[in-house]
């Protein structure tokens, strides 16, 4: 049974920190979520077994650890803060009226696609078709806002079948990632995201934003060989000792021109250059800051450092916005 504290200020259309209540409720209200995993061993994608990590199409699941259904129990009625959803922004954003203010809201712990990227518009739809014009019970975690002054909350659902993880369902479904910064359902969502993976659900899917180049449904092995994502010093200023190593370990000559690497935030993102090409064997070293690497490397040029040292998930997509590649790593142990 996990206590998670609801708290915040209204005041007006402005969100404050620190008070510890609502200006519409007084007191501190304690919400109780009670998480049932169940573990199962499933792997419908098949993966090579030379490989440790990741390939195109799959990458190493903890299948012993994953959680195929996480079941909520609610708090009583008197404990529970309700809002109505107002509107949908994207497919992690939403508006909610709470005492009559509306309030912009982000969904604590995942990522959707950005609405002009793949598989964006329709995560904004699976996310609308749960929660548009519903009552939503609203909880939560150790981050009370975010950059941007949105509220952060998990969100849950009643219905004749019982509560609904909102956020969990978005990542258990493909229609997000999974966020590694330290939240309370931080393995939990990961592995859900492995499991969404391994099964080509939603943004996972081998062709989810189309086949217009043509490639077969057996796709080029390619995978992640090697992250450095904690060189020694301060990370912004070793920017040049951050590196990802991309390695062909198939049979033909890969194209990446054009494709896009990205970790799990909405704002790092890098399109590989042209004649991008990697032979049977080759690696391909992209480094963070505009200097360092081995002869050939790709140099991403960024002021500050893309790979976080708490966790993430390394992620390589074609032209088209398929995921190619999904790597996720952790300080204490690889996710698959």
């Amino acid at each position: 049974m996990g206590i998670i504290l609801l708290r915040g200020v209204f005041a007006g259309s402005r969100y404050l920190c620190g008070m510890g209540r609502f200006n519409t409720l007084s007191g501190t209200l304690l919400i109780g979520v009670s998480l049932v995993l169940v573990a199962t061993a499933c792997n419908t994608r098949p993966t090579s077994d030379a490989f440790d990590a990741s390939t195109t199409t799959s990458s190493t699941l903890l299948v012993e650890d994953v959680a195929t259904t996480t079941t909520p129990t609610l708090p009583p009625p008197e404990e529970r803060i309700t809002a109505t959803v107002v509107s949908v922004t994207d497919g992690d954003t939403i508006t909610v009226s709470l005492g009559g203010v509306e309030i912009d809201l982000r969904m604590l712990g995942i990522n959707a696609p950005e609405l002009s990227e793949c598989w964006g518009p329709e995560s904004s739809a699976a996310l609308a078709a749960m929660v548009e014009n519903t009552s939503v019970l609203l909880v939560a975690g150790e981050e009370d806002v975010d950059q941007f002054d949105r509220v952060l909350r998990y969100v849950f659902l009643e219905t004749s079948d019982g509560p609904v993880f909102v956020n969990q369902e978005m990542v258990k479904s493909g229609n997000a990632i999974g966020m590694s910064n330290g939240h309370e359902q931080n393995r939990n969502f990961k592995l859900l995201e492995a499991r969404a993976f391994e099964s080509g659900l939603g943004m996972w899917a081998t062709f989810a934003c189309g086949n217009a180049e043509g490639i077969a449904a057996d796709r080029p092995v390619v995978r992640v060989s090697e992250v450095q994502y904690d060189p020694d010093g301060p990370d912004d200023e070793r920017l040049e000792d951050e590196f990802v190593v991309i390695v062909n370990e198939g049979y033909g000559r890969v194209f990446m021109s054009g494709w896009v690497l990205r970790d799990e935030s909405s704002s790092n993102r890098l399109t590989l250059p042209n004649q991008t090409v990697l032979a049977p064997g080759e690696s391909l070293t992209i480094v963070t800051g505009c200097t360092g690497g081995p002869e050939g490397a790709v140099h991403w040029c960024s002021d500050n450092a893309v790979w976080s040292n708490q966790g993430d998930t390394v992620i390589v997509s074609d032209t088209l916005g398929n995921v190619v590649i999904r790597y996720t790593y952790s300080a204490d142990d690889q996710l698959g």
